[in-house]
């Protein structure tokens, strides 16, 4: 029975290191790595990414491809392959070492080591100078492998025919070797060289620098810490020092955001500054308007010690003082993000999401903006429970509209919002009875429907929203 080879690399490591990379991943995306080979500074994250797919997908590859199974062709075309594929791994692993600054010495010490292949070829060599010998010489640079001169013997090149799997018809010097690469040397005066290559010292190598990885994620998380420490000693400022202009305000945590962290939420500043310069066309709206700039107010003072401390865990930092398990967020950005598909907008969820058709900074046609009104036509008599409404009102102002009746409505019902946003009258249009906040809390004990409506409070937001 012929013998094959299969592998079961350590797959773990690497996606131990796509973690690694994308916690805290601001500092990864605005990691700048200067080498010989790039001729200057240069933007990693693209680089990053693509060593981290590749490293995953060979690793996958090599551990289900089997070594061996064709042992008739002169040439054997699958330890090419493996080889190539070794080598991708290797300079995968060790381009993402060196730009996030691991310890080069840690590089060269697998590079400079001379225990894995025992090379009787040229006891002067290392397991890095011989493998890449090998590769060169047997799949990527056959007819010209030159650049090892210690392996050339005082030839000016090597080249090799084919690399053949070792059978019993094979009278070789080494019959312990699974693989005889046949080597012609360009001194005429030089007999034709037959070496044994093994496969496990091939696999073994590529283990070494598989288990590398964690000094790696050591490293990605050392320079975060360094990054991380550098930004909290920047301080952040308050409103007040912008003389309490919240649209400057915004602006300046906008930067202060992207610099920092930039999860993607960075149009939520924008939109929020649309509230603040808004002069509504029905001046009783602005008591719901005055409601939500304090809760933006509120969360800003959060978001703001978030930027500072450079953590969105706890309360201080996130706002949110009744989290849920199945929840990650911030009160900066649930305000922000209210989804129309709860309570009594649940079934015109599909008309309301259609209103981004509106937005002053889209890129949507007039018939797309048609749409849109036609569908708020549906649940316009809802709307109108929490403010005034007419569907005529100019594109940024009904978005601005039905961003206040879905705020409002979170705060009618048991809702996380209104678990978080607090019992003040500068919050909402009216304050919750001790009974009433303490239902929120409440498990229901059934998969129905978890509405929190109390008639006096629908009654007040009909006389200020109609």
């Amino acid at each position: 029975m012929m013998e094959t080879f299969r592998f079961q690399f350590n797959t773990e490591y690497a996606r131990n290191l796509r973690d690694a990379v994308n916690d805290r991943r601001k500092q990864s995306i605005d990691n700048v790595h200067d080498e010989k080979q790039t001729k200057g500074s240069y933007c990693a994250w693209d680089r990053i990414c693509a060593a981290m797919d590749r490293l995953e997908d060979t690793l996958d590859y090599l551990n289900h491809i089997e070594l061996g199974k064709d042992k008739r062709s002169r040439s054997a075309f699958d330890f090419y392959d493996f080889i190539n594929n070794a080598y991708i791994v290797i300079d995968c692993i060790k381009t993402i070492g060196k730009i996030f600054r691991v310890d080069n010495r840690l590089i060269e010490e697998i590079e400079n080591s001379t225990s894995v292949f025992k090379n009787k070829f040229e006891e002067r060599s290392t397991d890095q100078k011989y493998f890449e010998y090998i590769r060169s010489l047997c799949s990527v640079h056959p007819l010209c492998t030159n650049h090892q001169k210690e392996f050339l013997n005082g030839s000016q090149f090597h080249c090799c025919p084919f690399v053949s799997w070792k059978n019993t018809l094979t009278l070789y010097n080494d019959e312990t070797a699974d693989l005889i690469a046949f080597i012609y040397p360009s001194n005429r005066c030089e007999k034709t060289i037959y070496l044994g290559l093994y496969v496990s010292q091939f696999e073994q190598y590529l283990a070494k620098w598989i288990d590398f990885i964690p000094k790696i994620i050591e490293a990605k998380n050392a320079y975060t810490d360094k990054e991380y420490e550098r930004l909290r000693n920047e301080k952040i400022k308050n409103l007040a020092e912008f003389d309490n202009n919240i649209i400057q305000w915004l602006a300046y945590l906008k930067d202060e955001y992207l610099k920092r962290f930039d999860y993607g939420n960075d149009y939520l500043f924008d939109k929020y500054i649309r509230f603040f310069k808004i002069e509504l066309s029905d001046s009783r709206n602005n008591i719901a308007l005055e409601k939500y700039q304090n809760a933006i107010r509120y969360a800003l003072g959060f978001l703001r010690n978030e930027l500072q401390n450079m953590s969105y865990y706890g309360y201080e930092n996130n706002g949110i003082e009744h989290p849920e398990a199945w929840l990650e967020t911030t009160l900066f950005d649930s305000i922000g993000c209210i989804s129309p598909d709860d309570g009594i907008f649940a079934k015109y969820g599909y008309n309301l999401q259609k209103v981004y058709y509106l937005e002053p900074d889209g890129d949507y046609g007039e018939y797309d903006k048609f749409y849109a009104r036609r569908l708020l036509e549906e649940p316009k008599k809802l709307i109108n429970q929490y403010v005034h409404f007419t569907n005529t009102e100019p594109d940024d102002e009904t978005v601005i509209l039905i961003q206040l009746t879905l705020y409002l409505d979170s705060l009618t019902r048991k809702s996380f919002l209104n678990k978080n946003i607090p019992n003040r009258l500068e919050y909402r249009m009216q304050l919750l009875t001790d009974e009433q906040y303490d239902a929120l809390f409440v498990e229901e004990k059934s998969s129905g429907s978890s509405e929190f409506v109390a008639e006096d409070l629908l009654k007040l937001l009909k006389e200020y929203g109609g």
